[in-house]
């Protein structure tokens, strides 16, 4: 049984960072204070534009695959898609390209990439009580709708049974990692089996503010009937963790259940203080290659064996996103106005190498020597702009938390490349380019 725990536990958070990467933030011990922080700058009609990438069209020309659960046999020359957006994630780690993520079917996958779609549990919910029309973005009927709603109705009681971890524990279930930002504590259930059944999902996603900077060590357990940790943790979302099978899960109702597959992924090392960890029960996991986390002393994970879901249905925790988001902004820490996220994708200042952060992704940076680089968040999540990777941070420069509409200058003054990564979600990986 311990280790059906350790594979469940370190497929729930390979997408994510533990607290251990949110505590160094906290205490501000990541070296010298960032050039400056702030919102973003008021628009200016003479400014470069910055618009979103086209994440789906990026990974158009990859060829087909096998079958769902397996990739395209080509790599691609970069880093391509991002969590969300496109089928495939592809991520630069040293001189490799590696798969990071498979997200949805083969063929056109049905996802809320626009703020003003109607994706989330309320907002569906309210859809189908208006008598209004479907819209043709749902790619689902009225019927269709009407059942999604019955699913997801028995999910938010599955998990509104547990309204605290001590009613979670007494359950017999166990927490199986520390909070990840945007996302929560993940509190496995051993009694729900591998099959999806929206009365029992496979964990209960329990959060609470400043939960995501409690050290690993510090985030308490299950003693008996009791929790052992902080009090005001409560219940956010679902998770669902069913066996691998070639063909996407044929579910929730209709087509917006985008499950996903994580590919390279580290568990332990540097990443870790494994001193402090049981990596049977409470693991961080992030994507590397095998001799970035051999090197660092990990455990290398080619695929994780299953589908993993994120369905988030408790009203006051409703995600911006969708239901079925795989990071929520309104799961701590919070985002500043994600209702304004449409306007900060738009970087204005003539004087910076604009650097925005948008749909999980650093894209592309290069600068002079002394050119000073934006940094600015656009996602309805926060980010960090840090030096180093997951598996290797470094105390050269930290931006600290930035919410959205936030901005970080970053300037240097010897040419080369300088590796950065986001603390609170450490897939977000990129290199600085100086010259």
């Amino acid at each position: 049984m311990r280790r059906l725990v350790f594979v469940i536990s370190l497929a729930l958070v390979a997408a994510a960072c533990s607290s251990s990467g949110d505590d160094q933030v906290a205490t501000g011990d990541t070296g010298p204070p960032p050039v400056s922080e702030g919102v973003a700058p008021a628009p200016s009609t003479t400014a470069p534009t910055v618009t979103l990438p086209d994440y789906s069209a990026e990974v158009a020309s990859l060829p087909q695959a096998a079958n769902d659960a397996s990739l395209p046999e080509m790599i691609p020359s970069g880093s391509v898609g991002a969590y969300g957006f496109s089928r495939y994630v592809y991520q630069s780690k040293g001189d490799e390209v590696v798969p990071t993520l498979i997200e949805g079917p083969l063929g056109r996958q049905t996802r809320c990439q626009e703020l003003d779609q109607l994706c989330s549990y309320t907002e569906l919910i309210e859809l189908y009580d208006s008598g209004e029309e479907i819209p043709g973005y749902l790619n689902m009927d009225r019927d269709t709708l009407g059942e999604l709603i019955d699913q997801l109705d028995r999910v938010n009681r599955a998990v509104m049974q547990y309204p605290t971890l001590d009613d979670a524990c007494a359950a017999g279930l166990f927490v199986a990692s520390s909070q990840n930002a945007n996302m929560g504590i993940h509190v496995y259930d051993p009694g729900a089996g591998s099959g999806f059944d929206p009365d029992r999902p496979q964990m209960i996603l329990f959060a609470k503010e400043g939960g995501e900077r409690i050290p690993r060590p510090d985030i308490g357990r299950c003693d008996g009937d009791t929790f052992t940790g902080e009090a005001g943790f409560v219940p956010v979302g679902a998770v669902f963790n069913i066996a691998l099978s070639p063909d996407h899960p044929d579910a929730f109702a209709g087509e917006l259940d985008n499950w996903h597959i994580h590919y390279n992924t580290c568990s332990g090392g540097t990443a870790e203080n494994e001193d402090q960890v049981n990596p049977e029960s409470d693991v961080n996991g992030a994507s590397a290659t095998r001799e970035e986390c051999e090197a660092s002393g990990g455990q290398f994970l080619p695929v994780i064996s299953s589908w993993m879901m994120h369905t988030y249905v408790v009203p006051e925790f409703d995600p911006q996103g969708g239901v079925f988001s795989m990071f929520n902004p309104n799961v701590w820490p919070l985002a500043d106005s994600p209702e304004d996220l449409e306007g900060l994708r738009t970087i204005q200042d003539p004087d910076a190498v604009a650097a925005p952060i948008n749909n999980f992704d650093y894209g592309e940076i290069a600068a002079g020597v002394g050119e000073t680089i934006r940094f600015a968040n656009s996602d309805s999540v926060p980010h960090t702009v840090t030096s180093g990777s997951a598996l290797d941070p470094t105390s050269e420069f930290d931006s600290g938390v930035l919410g959205t509409g936030q901005t970080y200058d970053l300037s240097f003054e010897t040419p080369g490349e300088y590796p950065l990564f986001c603390v609170l979600h450490p897939e977000m990986q990129a290199t600085v380019v100086v010259s």
